[in-house]
């Protein structure tokens, strides 16, 4: 068994060394690591590779920026495992990960995601609902027959479901594209499970240093409409939005101004 570690990075040096420092000291089953660099203008290529002279791993420096989801597929097609392990650049692994591996390579009909350690210590990347009208009321009221998605920071499939799921949708550049990922594999009857091992993750890595909190979330629900016109309309979109603000409102009610800000900015220049 081969286990592609496929990273796609943007101008996160530090981390992205931590992280393949964290594969080398700890995986040892076997694996290809391949770094896809989306242009970066840090030193994040270079000190890596002067810092992480293995042989294992393999640097692609892509040209220019072409997002999450083409990188990704970029770096797939290179890639020689029979199990692909699509990880963020700002997460560190550990041993418990190979045990992970000989669960996919055994069992290639599932894909796995990795629960992700926050750096408060809190733990996320729980099963989420599919954001549709009616399986957010599946979800509410009889959530085993809810259909799920989870981030895309750690996600371990088979090459072969990789690919029946037409890989990372490149009509999205950046967020939402985990989404439709995991949508197109609820289609096609593709269970996903949670593997058993915790991956750390900062959280944000490239986006955070380019963007504020509302630009982010700007370009997210500019995706979130990509998404809905692709598979399914618009007023999925507002139902949806309308009832995660109400969710806020009893939840979380300083996120409300904020979040309808970066609502309304996304319908601004750019849309």
């Amino acid at each position: 068994m081969t286990v592609s570690i496929i990273i796609v990075n943007y101008n996160t040096a530090d981390m992205l060394y931590e992280c393949l420092e964290s594969i080398v000291e700890n995986i040892t089953c076997g694996i290809e690591v391949i770094v896809a660099d989306n242009a970066s203008t840090d030193n994040s290529l270079s000190r890596c590779i002067a810092g992480l002279q293995n042989q294992k791993i393999r640097y692609i420096p892509l040209g220019r920026n072409y997002g999450f989801a083409a990188a990704n597929n970029m770096a797939a097609e290179r890639a020689t495992g029979e199990i692909l392990h699509f990880l963020n650049p700002d997460t560190k692994v550990s041993g418990a990960l190979n045990a992970d591996y000989a669960t996919a390579a055994a069992n290639p009909q599932y894909v796995y995601v990795n629960p992700l350690i926050n750096r408060d210590g809190t733990v996320e990347n729980g099963a989420m609902p599919l954001p549709f009208v009616g399986n957010i009321f599946r979800w509410i009221f009889c959530r085993s027959k809810a259909r799920c998605w989870y981030k895309g920071a750690s996600v371990i499939i088979s090459a072969e479901n990789f690919h029946r799921a037409g890989r990372w949708c490149e009509d999205y550049f950046m967020y939402a594209e985990d989404l439709d990922l995991f949508y197109t594999l609820s289609k096609k009857g593709i269970e996903t499970r949670e593997a058993a091992s915790s991956i750390f993750h900062y959280g944000g890595g490239s986006s955070s240093k380019k963007w504020s909190a509302v630009e982010r979330e700007t370009l997210v629900q500019r995706s979130m409409r990509l998404f809905y016109r692709k598979n399914s309309n618009m007023f999925q979109y507002f139902a949806v939005k309308f009832y995660y603000l109400l969710h806020y409102l009893f939840k979380n009610p300083r996120r409300i101004p904020a979040d309808i800000r970066a609502w309304i900015m996304s319908f601004g220049k750019g849309e």
